[in-house]
């Protein structure tokens, strides 16, 4: 009997938590009994696969098109050479996973069976932009990617988001990212030196996320700075804002106790190891690290940001985005009491729940 196919499909296998979802997801997929494949459009690879996972590229090859005609015409292509590619070397997949916009906008003109677009973030935010200026083209365009196929939702407040943009057009489901808690405390053991960076265990708070806006690191090396800084916040990750945030630090007289220390393969270890773990993201689709975070049992607090913290975290965990005297307040509040921020893992994130759950989706589409 053929072992059923599953395809997961993704720009790059990049080190942000839609390429940490779609590696969990695999080798879930793996365990039971799939054929799994991967593919993508770029060859960036900081997330390992499973050695059992076929990893394949169709490359993009298209140059950078400004005008929407142009790029119709190229994703339009591009979406050929990935059928074709599919259906010469995998086969027919029993369920395609779509990950991430531009993926999402390609794989409407795919000819491909089963497909399901998952949505890592709330569109209204992620096209904000766009839909202050033209939002009746927006909304046209939004329509079509993601009325083309079923659409899976990482948070409830991010299907429901989809829904208000676009209305319901297409079937929608929402489904948590999986949390491989015995994959991840298997990595957290792998302990680095964490000498080398002045640092001790459970002495620092911890930070993991791009150095980008919708992160928040302004606001939270604010917050940071009016505390009594009994530890040192280190901060994991790399993005376009690095330098203006290392000056911020430098400006608020704190750049001795804030660490950078970069994209790290293996942040498991050095969330294991913090005394207690920060998000302060303007918003988020899910917000991956936080599960990653209570499946290591640490402390977690987050800004209140549409759409994922709340669905995860007490209400307790949580102050509203911008205002940094709260956040200044809970993060002195955790550090005086930090096992009262501990928050479970809700187990409807277990990878093989989650596998079973696309699945599903899929069979009744």
């Amino acid at each position: 009997m053929t072992q059923p196919i599953i395809l997961l499909i993704l720009k790059a296998l990049e080190g942000r938590g839609a390429e940490r979802m779609v590696t969990t997801l695999a080798r879930a997929y793996v365990k039971m009994g799939y054929r799994v494949h991967v593919l993508c459009l770029e060859n960036t690879q900081e997330m390992i696969l499973d050695s059992r996972v076929q990893h394949h590229m169709v490359s993009y090859n298209e140059p950078l098109f400004e005008q929407e005609i142009e790029q119709v015409a190229a994703y339009k292509a591009v979406a050929e050479r990935i059928d074709c590619y599919v259906v010469e070397n995998i086969g027919k997949p029993d369920l395609i996973l779509v990950n991430i916009y531009k993926l999402n906008w390609i794989m409407a003109y795919s000819q491909l069976p089963n497909i399901i677009n998952v949505l890592h973030t709330a569109l209204s935010r992620q096209f904000k932009d766009k839909l202050s200026r033209a939002p009746v083209h927006t909304i046209a365009h939004l329509k079509f990617v993601y009325g083309t196929h079923p659409c899976s939702c990482v948070s409830e407040g991010a299907r429901k988001d989809l829904i208000a943009l676009i209305g319901n057009i297409s079937r929608t489901t929402t489904i948590y990212n999986p949390c491989d808690v015995d994959d991840i405390k298997k990595a957290a053991l792998q302990m680095p030196d964490i000498e080398q960076f002045g640092l001790a265990i459970k002495g620092y708070i911890i930070h993991v996320g791009s150095l980008d806006t919708m992160k928040g690191h302004c606001d939270l090396l604010q917050a940071y700075a009016r505390t009594d800084r009994k530890l040192p916040l280190v901060l994991v990750g790399k993005g376009k804002l690095e330098d203006e945030i290392e000056r911020l630090s430098i400006q608020l007289g704190i750049e001795d106790c804030v660490k950078f220390l970069g994209f790290q393969a293996n942040p498991y270890s050095l969330i294991s190891s913090s005394a207690l773990l920060v998000l302060s993201s303007k918003f988020e689709g899910f917000g991956y690290v936080i599960v990653e975070a209570q499946a290591l049992e640490v402390p977690v607090i987050s800004t209140d940001c549409p759409f994922g913290p709340r669905e995860l975290l007490p209400e307790q965990n949580l102050v509203p985005v911008g205002d940094i005297d709260a956040l200044t307040t809970l993060i002195n509040e955790a550090m005086s009491n930090l096992s009262k921020y501990k928050a479970p893992l809700n187990q409807q994130m277990l990878p093989n729940h989650v596998a079973c759950q696309y699945l599903r989706f899929g069979q009744n589409y």
